[in-house]
């Protein structure tokens, strides 16, 4: 990639994300740098499968042990592994301020402290339905989280989030396989 590639290309990292609806209610975390309701989750790490990162961040965050499963016919191959599909995946950005810094369009001042030089500017998200693999208590994480909790529908719609993540929150409710 040359020099005017990079400054005009945003830095694009990937993460997973993890449903988990149980008893009518869904689980969501508020996150500590971002200040708002979310689905436990976050970056995939070197050599690790998207759904593997689900389940990790779900249980970093949450103390509960989850498995990713997808929506597609349970196969196997003979010289293939087939791996849950995520239910939605989506682009959006992170820190398009530090992207307007690298294009000369605002000045590194101008970025919120926290942010400031931080990673990635735009994620690749990949969201999982997770089931539990044992007991649903959870300890929330401090270092990671402001608080955790299970929503209904309605609660969802009240938090502190996107509409982008209520609206997904709303096809967990739709869509999560019984």
């Amino acid at each position: 990639m040359n020099k005017v590639d990079e400054i005009l290309t945003p830095k694009v990292c990937f993460t997973s994300t993890a449903w988990l609806l149980h008893q009518g209610k869904v689980m969501m975390i508020k996150h500590k740098k971002l200040g708002m309701w979310l689905a436990p989750g976050g970056h995939i790490e070197e050599n690790e499968l998207p759904h593997q990162a689900a389940e990790r961040e779900f249980w970093e965050e949450t103390g509960i042990k989850v498995k990713a499963f997808g929506t597609n016919v349970d196969f196997v191959g003979k010289e293939s592994v087939f791996v849950p599909n995520p239910f939605l995946s989506n682009l959006h950005w992170v820190c398009e301020e530090n992207f307007a810094v690298r294009q000369g369009k605002l000045a590194a001042d101008q970025v919120p402290e926290g942010w400031r030089n931080k990673g990635c500017e735009q994620h690749i998200a990949f969201s999982y339905f997770v089931k539990p693999v044992g007991s649903v208590t959870f300890k929330q994480n401090v270092e990671e989280t402001l608080g955790i909790g299970w929503f209904t529908r309605q609660e969802v719609e009240e938090l502190d989030t996107h509409e982008d993540v209520k609206k997904e929150a709303g096809l967990v409710f739709e869509k999560f396989p019984s």
